[in-house]
């Protein structure tokens, strides 16, 4: 699955700001982002698979992954509003090509001072708010 990462922030900043500002909270923030790579990876053909569980993290969660047809996972996005440590973990967890890291904080600062627990192999794509 080829997803363009300019086109893919576009659109969830699009999705996130259709959210009234009284609902706009870090949870409906999350579950909206889930919803739309849901879709997202339906209309790719893909098996979307919400709340994965990496094998050997008892604590680890991935918002979602993308199984083909022959039941391999070839994509898979942790959702936070911040970069945090146990989402890397289980990013990394997984033997996967394509791995997103998907921030929303509207405090870009917090945001760039977590971004050293990102590794090299994981696609970060911080969403702006308006």
């Amino acid at each position: 699955m080829s997803i363009l990462e300019a086109d893919l922030k576009k659109a969830l900043e699009g999705e996130v700001s259709r959210i009234p500002k009284p609902f706009r909270t870090d949870g409906v923030i999350q579950q909206t982002i889930k919803c739309f790579l849901y879709a997202l990876l339906k209309d790719a053909d893909l098996w979307p698979i919400p709340d994965f569980r990496p094998p050997r993290l008892s604590d680890g969660l991935l918002e979602i992954i993308g199984l083909n047809r022959s039941g391999v996972v070839v994509c898979c996005f942790a959702v936070r509003p911040v970069v945090e440590l146990r989402a890397i973990k289980s990013l990394e967890a997984l033997d996967v090509e394509t791995k997103w890291m998907i921030t929303f904080s509207a405090l870009s600062k917090k945001v760039k001072e977590s971004t050293f627990f990102l590794r090299a192999g994981i696609r970060h794509l911080h969403l702006d708010q308006r």
